[in-house]
C-alpha cells in the first residue's frame, strides 16, 4: 500500500513568508533604505462586503503604517495560482479592506493583481515563480529555503512595481531636503549651546528663569539639576538648547522670507543681508548682531513687532558661560547659510514637522507635540469653512496647522489677506506654540500689508464669547474674543481631565457654568476619566452660531467610553451630525491613539423647560454617516486643486451618500437615524442638573 503524502497547509506556508519579510525590512532599514513592505501578517479576518460573512485572509502585506495587499493561498494540488475562484475570493477581501492590490498564490507561483480592475482579470500585474515544478504541498518542506529566498526576490520586484506605478506612500511628516539640512545645523549649534547651559545652571537664578521660561513657553516641566543625575542633565540641557535654537532659527527664516518678498506696492523691503560676526566665540556678540537685524527689519517693514521681539529663550541660548568651544559664530553662520539658500514660503507645510523631529520621545509625549497631517486638515476645513466670509476659531491651535489651512481656504474662496487674518482666530495655551501659529499665519503671504494674526495666548477655558482678551495689536488695539463664529475646527488635546491641576479643573467648570447661567444650555456631566477634548466640544458649541459647523479630530473614546456616550448624546441634541469618520488603514498623527473625525452643524437651541428633557431641533429623518476609510485621505483628495480646495469633492461625496456602501474601494458607509441616538440618552444621566 502506497504511503499517503503529508500535506503542508496554507497557514503553514503563510507563516514561512512572515519571517523573511521582516528580516528583509530590517536589512534594508539598516542599509539606510526605506522598505515598502515591513510585515506579512498571518490570519487577518475581514468582512465580505457582499455577504457580510467574516472571512480569513491568509496573509496581509503591510508597509510601516498601513496594509497594502491581501494574499490568498491554495495548495498546488488544489488550485492554480490564477484560479478564477481564488482570484475572486482574494479580490473580495481586498475590497473589504480598501487595499490597492490583491495576490493569489500556491506553493509554486504568486500573482499580483490591481484591485481597481475587478475580480475577473486575465493578465496579472506580476507573475513570479516561487518553486518551479512544485506540484504537491508534501514536497514543500524540502524546498522551504528556496521558497523563502524567492519570496524575498518577489518582494523586491513587487516593491519596484509599486514605486513605479504610484510612488511609495509618503510619510506625512517627511521633511524636504532643505529642512533636513536645517535640522542638522540646528543640532550642531544646540550641542555647543548645551555646554554653556550646563555651566550656567550652576547659578540658581539662571536655572530658575530657564525652568520658568520652559514652563510658560511650552507647558513642560524640566529639572536641569546640576547636582542630580548626570545623564539626565546632559539630555535635558541638549533638548532645551535644541528647542531654543529652533525658535531663533524661525526668526531667521522670517527675516529671509521678508528679504525675498515683494511689498504691496511692488517694491522690496531692502533689508540688510542676513549675517553675523562669524569669527566670534562670544555668544553675546551673536545675540547683539541678531538684535540689530531684528530692529532693522521692524523699522524697514513698519511691521512684525511681535515676531522680532526678544524673549527669554534668547537669554538662554546665548548665555555667556564657560565652555570648551569657541565656535558659536561659525555655527550660527552655518544656520544662516542654510536659511539663505532655500525658499521658506508656506512654512506651515514643514515647520511643525521640523519642530516635532527635533524633540526626543519623552519631551514629545509630555508636550503633546503631534501634528495633524495636511490631508486630514484639508478634509475638516473643506467641511467647516463654507465661504470667503466665514469666521473661524481653532481653540487649541498648536503650531497653527488648522488656522493656516482655514486662512488658505478663505483665500481660495475669494477672501483677501487682511480679511482672512482678521477672521481666523486661534487660542493656544503654550506661548511658543502660539508664536508658531502667528509665525505660520504671518508668512502665509509676505507680500501683503497686514501681519497681525488673531492668536490669543490663553487657556481656552479662560476665554468667553464677546469678552475682551489680553491681545493688543498695533494700529488695531485690544482684540475681543469673537462673539460667534461660523466654524470651530481643530485637534484638541487628549489629556485626562483628572490630570489637570485642581485650579485648572475649576476654570473649566466656571467656563461651562457661566454659559449655562446665560443660556440654560445643558452640558454633559463628564467623569474625571474624561479626556479634556470632550470639554472642548462643549466650548465649541458656545462659540458657534446656529448653522455654524464643528470639525474636530478626537479620540476613539468618543465611540468607546461612558464619557464618549455623553458627548455623542450632547452632539445628537444640539447638532446635526453629518459624519463620524475613522480609518482602517492609517493613524492620523504620531500619538498612539486611534482617532475619529467629527463633522457636525449646530442647530438652533431647543426650547428649555428642564435640562433633562431631551428635546431637540434636529430635523426628523436626519441621518448620521458612519464612515470607515479604506484608503489614506492623501489618496482621496484632489492633487490638481490648490491648498484649501483639494478636499471639496471628497466632502461633497461623503455628505451626499444616501445609502449604505460596503463595496466601495475607498470607504464603508453606514447611515443611522440621529434621533435614535437620543433614545439612548433618555436612559442615561448624561447632562447637568437644572
Amino acid at each position: 500500500m502506497a504511503k499517503a503524502k503529508t500535506i503542508v497547509d496554507e497557514r503553514t506556508l503563510a507563516g514561512w513568508f512572515s519571517a523573511p519579510t521582516e528580516a528583509r525590512a530590517a536589512r534594508l532599514s539598516s542599509d539606510g533604505k526605506d522598505p515598502v513592505f515591513f510585515h506579512a501578517d498571518v490570519e487577518e479576518h475581514v468582512q465580505d462586503p457582499q455577504t457580510g460573512v467574516t472571512k480569513r485572509c491568509d496573509v496581509t502585506l503591510r508597509s510601516r503604517t498601513r496594509p497594502l495587499a491581501t494574499v490568498e493561498m491554495k495548495r498546488p494540488e488544489v488550485a492554480a495560482a490564477d484560479s478564477p475562484d481564488l482570484q475572486s475570493d482574494s479580490w473580495s477581501k481586498a475590497v473589504g479592506r480598501g487595499l490597492p492590490y490583491f495576490l493569489t498564490a500556491n506553493f509554486e507561483q504568486v500573482l499580483v493583481w490591481e484591485t481597481i480592475k475587478g475580480p475577473n482579470q486575465k493578465t496579472p500585474l506580476i507573475r513570479f515563480t516561487l518553486a518551479a515544478g512544485l506540484s504537491h504541498s508534501s514536497f514543500a518542506p524540502q524546498r522551504r529555503a528556496e521558497l523563502s529566498d524567492n519570496w524575498v526576490k518577489f518582494l523586491d520586484q513587487f516593491s519596484q512595481k509599486i514605486v513605479a506605478l504610484e510612488g511609495k506612500a509618503q510619510d506625512p511628516r517627511k521633511l524636504p531636503p532643505q529642512v533636513l539640512e536645517l535640522k542638522e545645523v540646528i543640532h550642531e549649534a544646540a550641542e555647543e549651546a548645551a555646554e554653556r547651559i550646563r555651566s550656567a545652571v550652576e547659578e540658581e537664578g539662571f536655572r530658575q528663569s530657564t525652568l520658568e521660561a520652559f514652563r510658560l513657553q511650552f507647558g513642560v516641566e524640566t529639572s536641569l539639576d546640576p547636582h542630580g543625575n548626570r545623564s539626565r542633565l546632559l539630555a535635558e540641557s541638549l533638548q532645551v538648547a535644541t528647542i531654543a535654537t529652533f525658535v531663533v532659527a524661525t526668526r531667521l527664516m522670517l527675516y529671509q522670507a521678508l528679504s525675498n518678498s515683494t511689498r504691496p506696492d511692488g517694491g522690496s523691503f531692502n533689508l540688510d543681508v542676513l549675517d553675523i560676526t562669524r569669527s566670534t566665540g562670544d555668544p553675546q556678540r551673536v545675540l547683539s548682531d541678531l538684535a540689530g537685524l531684528y530692529e532693522h527689519a521692524r523699522r524697514k517693514t513698519g511691521d512684525f513687532e511681535t515676531q522680532f521681539s526678544r524673549s527669554e529663550l534668547d537669554d538662554i541660548i546665548f548665555v555667556d558661560a564657560p565652555t570648551s568651544r569657541k565656535d558659536v559664530g561659525k555655527l550660527w553662520g552655518k544656520i544662516i547659510d542654510v536659511v539663505q539658500g532655500a525658499d521658506w514660503e508656506a512654512p506651515v507645510t514643514y515647520v511643525p514637522g521640523l519642530y516635532e523631529s527635533l524633540l526626543d520621545d519623552e519631551h514629545r509625549h509630555v508636550m503633546g507635540v503631534h501634528y495633524t497631517p495636511d490631508p486630514v486638515v484639508e478634509l475638516i476645513t473643506a467641511y467647516a469653512v463654507q465661504d470667503a466670509a466665514s469666521v473661524v476659531l481653532d481653540p487649541a491651535s498648536g503650531a497653527g496647522t488648522f488656522a493656516t489651512m482655514c486662512y488658505e481656504r478663505k483665500r481660495a474662496l475669494g477672501s483677501t489677506h487682511e480679511q482672512s487674518l482678521a477672521e481666523v482666530y486661534a487660542v493656544e495655551l503654550a506661548q511658543f506654540a502660539a508664536s508658531l501659529t502667528g509665525f505660520n499665519l504671518t508668512l502665509a503671504d509676505t507680500s501683503a500689508s497686514s501681519a497681525y494674526p488673531r492668536v490669543f495666548r490663553s487657556d481656552f477655558f479662560q476665554t468667553y464669547p464677546g469678552e475682551q482678551s489680553g491681545l493688543v495689536l498695533p494700529d488695531v488695539g485690544r482684540i475681543s474674543y469673537p462673539r460667534e463664529v461660523d466654524a470651530v475646527v481643530g485637534n484638541p488635546p487628549y489629556i485626562r481631565f483628572e490630570n489637570r491641576l485642581p485650579e485648572e479643573r475649576e476654570e473649566v467648570f466656571k467656563f461651562l457654568q457661566k454659559h449655562y447661567m446665560k443660556t440654560q444650555t445643558a452640558y454633559p456631566n463628564f467623569t474625571g476619566k474624561a479626556d479634556i477634548w470632550s470639554f472642548f466640544v462643549a466650548g465649541a458649541h458656545m462659540y458657534l452660531r446656529p448653522g455654524g459647523r464643528l470639525g474636530f479630530i478626537v479620540s476613539w473614546n468618543l465611540l468607546a467610553s461612558d464619557y464618549g456616550d455623553a458627548v455623542i448624546t450632547f452632539l445628537a441634541r444640539y447638532f446635526k451630525i453629518h459624519a463620524l469618520i475613522d480609518s482602517r488603514v492609517e493613524r492620523w498623527f504620531a500619538a498612539k491613539q486611534n482617532t475619529v473625525i467629527v463633522l457636525a452643524e449646530k442647530v438652533a437651541d431647543p426650547p428649555v423647560k428642564h435640562s433633562h428633557q431631551f428635546n431637540t431641533n434636529v430635523p426628523d429623518g436626519h441621518r448620521v454617516r458612519f464612515v470607515r476609510l479604506k484608503r489614506p485621505i492623501e489618496e482621496l483628495v484632489s492633487k490638481e486643486l490648490p491648498r484649501g480646495k483639494r478636499a471639496e469633492d471628497l466632502i461633497d461625496e461623503i455628505l451626499d451618500a444616501d445609502a449604505d456602501a460596503g463595496d466601495d474601494l475607498r470607504w464603508d458607509i453606514r447611515l443611522f437615524e440621529q434621533k435614535a441616538l437620543l433614545e439612548v440618552a433618555k436612559s442615561r444621566d448624561g447632562f447637568g442638573d437644572d
